[in-house]
C-alpha cells in the first residue's frame, strides 16, 4: 500500500519540478520573444456571456499606452468593431478591454492587433492565436429569453459542442463527466415527453450516473461507488462506452420533427494512479491582494443586477480537493485532467442585502439588517478539468493553461437571500494559467456566473480565483486523508417555504396562494435529483395527488400537482426519502396549508365573469378605435359611458386618450387574469381564441389589415398557468414595426360559447367568458356578457437593461373575485368572507382598512337635497342624514315622530378591489413628489420604480340618506354594484394643467423610511366609475370618469420565500375638493317630482390599504408550450 502511494505521488513532485515562473528566468530573458500566455475568453471559447470584460496576458510588459493600444487592438463581430477602454495592469504584463456596451448575443467575435503591440526590451507582440484563424476567436452565448431566436443558436435542436469530445484536446478519461450544450434550451418535461438520457457500457447496460438538465445544458456524470467522485468512481479504461440521447425535446419548438436523438461513443483513457491536491482560495486581504488577470480582488464575489445593485465584496474561503491524473502517462504536448469531487463545497462571507446597492432591507423576522450569511457553491457534479500546455507559445517557461468545467448549487445562510438566490448554475467555465513556484502551485483563473435573482433579473459576477496548493509529497498524502474524512453526514434542512406556515411572516400568507402558484421548498444544501421521486408526497384532503409536477433547482424543490392547487383543500407536503448528495435522508414534519374557500357546497355563490387584470403590453379595456394614429403613438378610447346621467351636477367627467404601448424585443405578452381560466379555451393561430399579428400602417396610422386575423400571424409559444398566459414569439418584436393581440369573448347564439367543446371565447373554469367592457357596466342585457374582444395594439422597440416586475394584489376579501362580499352578515365568521379575518379593529374603535380595501364615509354625515333640481334652481330640502352601510338619520317615519339615532355600522364601510400591477424598476435615481413645483427642494433618493397604468374593480356599497318630504321620513340606498378605477398614465408635462397629453408610465421610489426600513413612495391619478350604480326608483347619477389622487406611501416587506410586500396607504384625504361628490337623481315620492341628492362622500388618511405581492421567486406553469399558431 505504501509502495502504492509513493507511486501515485509521482504526478505532485513532477509537477512541482516544471512550469516555472518566467519572471524568475533571467538568464533567458533577452532572448526570449515577447508572446501572449493568456486570454479570457480564450481562443476558442464558447457560450461566454455578452458581459464579459476581455483580458490579455503577456510573458513580458506591454510599454504602449493606452491610447495607442485602444488603436493597436481590434474587436470585431461580423466586420462590425466593438468599442471598448483598455486598462494597463500589473505593470503592462495585462490588458482589460472593457467594451463600452455588452457584446451581442449569440454572436462570433475576434480580437487581433492591427500592428504588433510593443513590450519591454525592445520586443513585439503580434497577433494571438491558440487554435484556427489568427486572433482570438470566441462566440457568446444566447439569450437568457424565451424569444426562440434569442434563445437558441441554431434553427435546428442539437449539439452545439461537448467536453469531452473525441479528437479534441480535451479527452475522455476514466474519472470524466460528460457535458453538451445544446442549441436550444432542453424542454423541462422532457422525461415526461418521452425522452432519455443514458450512459451504456459496451455490454449495453446503463451505468449509474447523475443526469442533470438545465437550460440549454446537459451533464452526466457517472457515480459507480459509493461514493461518488472517489478514486474508486471510475469508469473502466479502455472499454467503449456509450452516451445515448432519444427522442429529447426542445422547449421552443417541441414537435416530433424537431425532437434530437444521437449516441456518441467514448473510450477512456485511465489516468491512475492519481494523486489529491488542497487547493485553498487565498485571501484578498480586504481586497488588497489583486488578481494579476483582471485587477479584481482574487477570490472575491461582486454581484452586478438593477434590483441589488453592486453589491459588496463577498470572499471565498475554503480548499478544493483536486484529483490529478498520472502526468507520466501523458505527453508533454497533451493536456493532464483533473476532476474535483462531487459535493464539494466553496464558501463566501455574507453580503448585505440592499434594493439597487441603496436601499437597506431588514430582516422581517428581527427587523435587523438583512444579510446573506455564508453563501455556499456546492459542485452537483464532479467538477472536469485539464492542465494544457500553454497554447498560445512554445515557451516552456510559460504558464500551463487551466480549464475547469462545472455544475453548482449556489445558495445562503439566510432565509430570504437563500430564496432569492438559490438554484443551479450549470456549465460555469473556468480558464486560467497555472505556475509552480517553491513547490506551491498557484492558479489564477477567471469565471463568470449569471444568477437569476428572485426569478425576474439574470446578474452577473466576474470572479478572479486564486487558488494555491502545496505539491509536496506529505501535503499530498493529507489531503487525501483531508478528503476521505470530509463526509457529509448531516441531513438537509428546510430553510423556509412557500406558502409557508400560519404563523408565518405575514401571517396572511396562505391567504395570498392561488391556483396555478406552486408550493416551494427552499433546503439548506442541494438535493439528490433520483429521490425527489419518491421522496416527496402531496395529500388533498387526505388522499395521495397522483399527478404531481416537480422541479429541483439548486437547494430548492417547487411542487405543483396537475392543473394545480385548488381552493378549500387541506393540503399535507410529506418528506420521507428526500436525500442531500451524500444521501442523508431528510426528517420534517408534515407541512400543511389551505387555500382559501371561493365557494359554498350547499349554497353556491353568484358566478361573475373573469376579467384581464393586467395586459402587458397595453391597457385592459375594450377600446374605441375611432382615434387611434399609430404613427403618433395615439390609440384610442376606453368603451365607457362619456355622459353623465343627468345635468345637475357640474363634477368633472373625463377621457383619456390611450397611449400605443410599446415592447421590448425580448419580452412575452403577458396578461393575468382575476380568474383561473380553462387551458382548453385559449388557443393560438387565426382560428383561435388568442390571436398575434404583425400589421402595416398607412399613412394616417391606421392598420391597413383591419380585420381581426388578416395580419400576419405571429408564431410563438404559449405558456399557460391557471391565472396567467405568456406568449413567447418566436423572432423578437421589430423595434419600430406594430402588432396586435386579441383575447376573444363572443356570445353564440345560445350563450354556450364556454360550453362548446371548442370554446370560441376566452373563458373562466366557472364557464363563462372573459368581461372586457366592465367600464360599460357587467350587464350587457338579459345577462349577456356581450361579444367584445379584447384587442391591444403596440409597437415594438429595442430591448431594455431595467427588470420587469409584476405584482399582484394578495389578500383579499373577495378571494374568489366575483365582485361581490359572499358574507350575508359582517358579524358571522363563519361566512365565505369572514370580516374579522381581513380588519384589525374593534366595533368600539373602529376597523381599519383590510388589505386592498377602502373606507368609505359621507362628510360629516350629512348629504344635501333639493326638489325639482334644474342644475341651478330647486327647491331645497333639510340637508338629510347620510351614511354608507347602513340606515341613516332615525328610526322614525315622520318629522313628528323621529324615533331615536339608527345603530351605524362599522364593519359596513368598506369596497374590496380585485387587481394586479406591472412594474419597471429602473435602478437609483431622484423622485419629485410635487412635479407641478419643481424647484422646490422635495426630490427623494432612491431606486426608481414605474407603474404601468391599469384598471381595477371593486366590490358593491350602499349610502343611504334620509330625506324629509312633506313631513316624512324616507330611507333611500343608492347601490353602487360593482366600480371601476383607471390608473391614468402620467402627465408628459407634470406642471400641465390644461388638455394635458398623458403618454407616461407612473413614477415612484423605493427609498429609506424613518426608521431605516425600505418604503415605496408613489402619487397615482385615477379615474373612478359606478356604470351599475342603482339609484332609487331608476334615477341616475353621475359618477363617471371622475378624477382624484392618491398620494400613497408604505413599508417594503421581504419574505423568507424571496417575494416582496409592498403596502400602500392614502396620505391625503380624497374629498376635501368635492372628488367623489355624487350628485344622484331620485324619484322621492310618487307624484312629488325628483329629489336630486347630493353625496358628498370621502376617503380619509390612510383610508386606502393596497398590499402588493410580487410572483413566486420559481414557477412550474401547467403547460410550457400549448401550440404553435398556424
Amino acid at each position: 500500500m505504501k509502495q502504492f502511494k509513493t507511486l501515485a505521488l509521482i504526478p505532485a513532485m513532477l509537477l512541482a519540478a516544471c512550469g516555472g515562473d518566467n519572471d524568475t528566468q533571467t538568464m533567458k530573458e533577452k532572448t526570449t520573444p515577447g508572446a501572449m500566455v493568456y486570454s479570457f475568453p480564450m481562443d476558442g471559447q464558447n457560450d461566454v456571456s455578452p458581459k464579459a470584460d476581455i483580458v490579455l496576458r503577456f510573458s513580458h510588459a506591454v510599454v504602449d499606452d493606452e491610447a495607442t493600444l485602444a488603436e493597436k487592438i481590434k474587436v470585431e463581430s461580423d466586420g462590425t468593431s466593438v468599442d471598448f477602454t483598455v486598462t494597463v495592469i500589473d505593470g503592462g504584463k495585462s490588458l482589460k478591454l472593457e467594451p463600452a456596451t455588452a457584446l451581442a448575443s449569440g454572436s462570433d467575435f475576434n480580437v487581433s492587433f492591427s500592428e504588433p503591440l510593443a513590450a519591454e526590451g525592445g520586443r513585439i507582440i503580434g497577433t494571438p492565436n491558440a487554435v484556427g484563424e489568427d486572433g482570438i476567436q470566441f462566440n457568446t452565448r444566447a439569450e437568457f429569453s424565451g424569444v426562440a431566436s434569442l434563445g437558441t443558436t441554431s434553427d435546428q435542436f442539437g449539439v452545439a459542442w461537448q467536453v469531452p469530445a473525441n479528437g479534441s484536446a480535451f479527452q475522455a478519461m476514466n474519472f470524466s463527466t460528460f457535458r453538451l450544450a445544446m442549441t436550444q434550451p432542453v424542454h423541462p418535461e422532457w422525461e415526461q415527453l418521452g425522452g432519455s438520457i443514458e450512459l451504456l457500457d459496451q455490454n449495453g447496460e446503463a451505468v449509474p450516473a447523475t443526469v442533470l438538465v438545465k437550460g440549454n445544458r446537459i451533464t452526466v456524470d457517472p457515480c459507480v461507488a459509493d461514493r461518488c467522485g472517489s478514486k474508486e468512481d471510475i469508469l473502466a479504461a479502455g472499454e467503449t462506452y456509450t452516451l445515448k440521447i432519444s427522442n429529447l425535446a426542445s422547449l421552443t419548438n417541441s414537435a416530433e420533427d424537431n425532437r434530437f436523438s444521437a449516441e456518441y461513443s467514448y473510450t477512456p483513457r485511465d489516468t491512475g494512479p492519481t494523486v489529491m491536491l488542497e487547493q485553498q482560495a487565498v485571501d484578498s486581504n480586504g481586497g488588497a491582494i489583486k488578481s494579476v488577470l483582471n485587477d479584481e480582488a482574487v477570490n472575491g464575489v461582486v454581484l452586478n443586477s438593477v434590483l441589488q445593485g453592486v453589491t459588496d465584496s463577498s470572499q471565498q474561503t475554503g480548499s478544493l480537493f483536486a484529483e490529478l491524473a498520472y502526468s507520466p502517462s501523458f505527453e508533454a504536448n497533451e493536456a493532464l485532467p483533473l476532476r474535483i469531487p462531487k459535493g464539494s463545497v466553496l464558501e463566501s462571507t455574507s453580503l448585505n442585502v440592499k434594493v439597487g446597492g441603496k436601499v437597506q432591507v431588514l430582516d422581517a423576522a428581527t427587523g435587523g439588517k438583512q444579510q446573506t450569511g455564508t453563501i455556499k457553491v456546492t459542485m452537483l457534479s464532479d467538477a472536469s478539468g485539464y492542465m494544457s500546455p500553454n497554447p498560445y507559445t512554445d515557451d516552456l517557461n510559460a504558464p500551463r493553461h487551466i480549464t475547469l468545467f462545472m455544475d453548482v448549487s449556489m445558495n445562503t445562510e439566510e432565509a430570504q437571500p437563500n430564496a432569492a438566490l438559490s438554484q443551479d448554475l450549470m456549465g460555469v467555465e473556468l480558464r486560467g494559467i497555472a505556475l509552480v513556484q517553491d513547490g506551491v502551485l498557484t492558479i489564477d483563473a477567471i469565471g463568470m456566473v449569471e444568477p437569476n435573482l428572485l426569478g425576474q433579473e439574470f446578474t452577473d459576477s466576474t470572479i478572479a480565483f486564486q487558488l494555491k496548493a502545496a505539491t509536496d509529497v506529505n501535503s499530498a498524502l493529507d489531503a487525501e486523508d483531508d478528503w476521505l474524512r470530509d463526509m457529509d453526514t448531516t441531513p438537509p434542512q428546510l430553510v423556509s417555504w412557500m406558502p409557508g406556515a400560519e404563523d408565518a411572516i405575514p401571517a396572511t400568507r396562505q391567504s395570498m396562494q392561488r391556483p396555478g402558484d406552486p408550493v416551494i421548498l427552499f433546503f439548506d444544501e442541494p438535493l439528490d435529483p433520483a429521490s425527489v421521486a419518491n421522496g416527496v408526497t402531496l395529500t388533498a384532503d387526505g388522499n395521495s395527488v397522483e399527478s404531481l409536477n416537480t422541479k429541483l433547482d439548486g437547494t430548492t424543490l417547487v411542487i405543483n400537482p396537475e392543473g394545480g392547487l385548488e381552493h378549500g383543500v387541506s393540503y399535507n407536503v410529506n418528506i420521507s426519502g428526500l436525500t442531500d448528495l451524500a444521501g442523508n435522508a431528510a426528517q420534517l414534519p408534515a407541512l400543511t396549508f389551505e387555500l382559501d374557500r371561493i365557494d359554498r357546497a350547499d349554497d353556491p355563490v353568484e358566478q361573475r365573469p373573469p376579467l384581464a387584470l393586467t395586459t402587458y403590453p397595453g391597457f385592459p379595456c375594450e377600446t374605441d378605435f375611432a382615434q387611434m394614429n399609430l404613427l403618433e403613438g395615439a390609440l384610442g378610447e376606453c368603451y365607457s359611458i362619456k355622459e353623465p346621467g343627468h345635468n345637475k351636477g357640474n363634477a368633472p367627467l373625463e377621457v383619456d386618450l390611450l397611449p400605443v404601448s410599446t415592447m421590448p424585443e425580448d419580452r412575452p405578452i403577458t396578461v393575468v387574469f382575476s380568474q383561473s381560466m380553462q387551458p382548453e379555451s385559449i388557443r393560438l393561430g387565426v382560428d383561435g381564441t388568442f390571436i398575434v399579428e404583425k400589421i402595416t400602417v398607412n399613412e394616417s396610422g391606421q392598420p391597413n389589415e383591419a380585420e381581426i386575423g388578416s395580419g400576419e400571424i405571429v408564431e410563438g409559444r404559449l405558456e399557460f398557468n391557471n391565472q396567467q398566459v405568456r406568449f413567447f414569439p418566436n423572432t423578437p418584436w421589430q423595434p419600430g414595426e406594430f402588432y396586435r393581440y386579441t383575447m376573444k369573448s363572443v356570445e353564440d347564439d345560445n350563450a354556450s360559447t364556454c360550453a362548446l367543446e371548442t370554446p370560441t371565447s376566452v373563458c373562466g373554469t366557472n364557464g363563462i367568458a372573459l368581461k372586457t367592457d366592465i367600464l360599460e357596466g357587467l350587464d350587457d342585457g338579459n345577462g349577456a356578457n356581450g361579444a367584445d374582444n379584447l384587442t391591444i395594439y403596440f409597437e415594438g422597440t429595442e430591448k431594455l437593461e431595467t427588470v420587469f416586475t409584476p405584482l399582484r394584489n394578495f389578500p383579499v376579501r373577495d378571494t374568489n373575485s366575483n365582485f361581490l362580499i359572499d358574507c350575508e352578515d359582517n358579524n358571522d365568521a363563519n361566512c365565505l368572507e369572514p370580516f374579522e379575518t381581513a380588519h384589525t379593529g374593534s366595533d368600539e374603535t373602529g376597523w381599519n382598512a383590510a388589505a386592498n380595501s377602502t373606507k368609505l364615509s359621507v362628510i360629516g354625515g350629512k348629504a344635501t337635497a333639493r326638489l325639482l333640481d334644474t342644475g341651478d334652481t330647486g327647491v331645497p330640502l333639510t340637508d338629510p342624514a347620510a351614511r354608507v352601510g347602513c340606515e341613516a338619520g332615525t328610526t322614525g317615519s315622520t318629522i313628528l315622530n323621529r324615533g331615536d339615532d339608527h345603530p351605524d355600522c362599522p364593519r359596513n364601510k368598506f369596497i374590496y378591489q380585485t387587481y394586479a400591477l406591472n412594474t419597471e424598476v429602473l435602478g437609483p435615481g431622484t423622485y419629485d413628489p410635487t412635479p407641478e413645483d419643481p424647484t422646490n427642494g422635495d426630490e427623494i433618493e432612491g431606486i426608481r420604480v414605474d407603474l404601468y397604468p391599469t384598471l381595477l374593480t371593486t366590490t358593491s356599497i350602499s349610502v343611504f340618506t334620509q330625506l324629509e318630504v312633506l313631513g316624512l321620513l324616507l330611507q333611500e340606498e343608492s347601490i353602487t354594484n360593482t366600480q371601476v378605477l383607471r390608473m391614468r398614465y402620467a402627465k408628459d408635462d407634470p406642471t400641465c394643467t390644461i388638455d394635458c397629453s398623458r403618454n407616461s408610465l407612473i413614477p415612484g421610489i423605493i427609498t429609506e423610511g424613518d426608521e431605516g426600513q425600505p418604503i415605496f413612495v408613489t402619487s397615482a391619478d385615477l379615474l373612478i366609475d359606478a356604470p351599475d350604480m342603482e339609484i332609487p326608483l331608476g334615477g341616475t347619477h353621475d359618477l363617471y370618469g371622475r378624477p382624484f389622487t392618491l398620494e400613497l406611501d408604505g413599508n417594503i416587506t421581504f419574505f423568507d420565500d424571496g417575494r416582496m410586500q409592498i403596502e400602500q396607504r392614502n396620505s391625503n384625504w380624497i374629498g376635501e375638493m368635492d372628488e367623489l361628490l355624487v350628485t344622484a337623481d331620485a324619484l322621492g315620492i310618487s307624484n312629488a317630482g325628483l329629489a336630486t341628492i347630493r353625496l358628498p362622500l370621502e376617503i380619509p388618511v390612510g383610508g386606502t390599504y393596497l398590499n402588493f405581492i410580487s410572483n413566486p421567486v420559481k414557477d412550474l406553469p401547467a403547460q410550457y408550450e400549448q401550440q404553435t399558431a398556424q
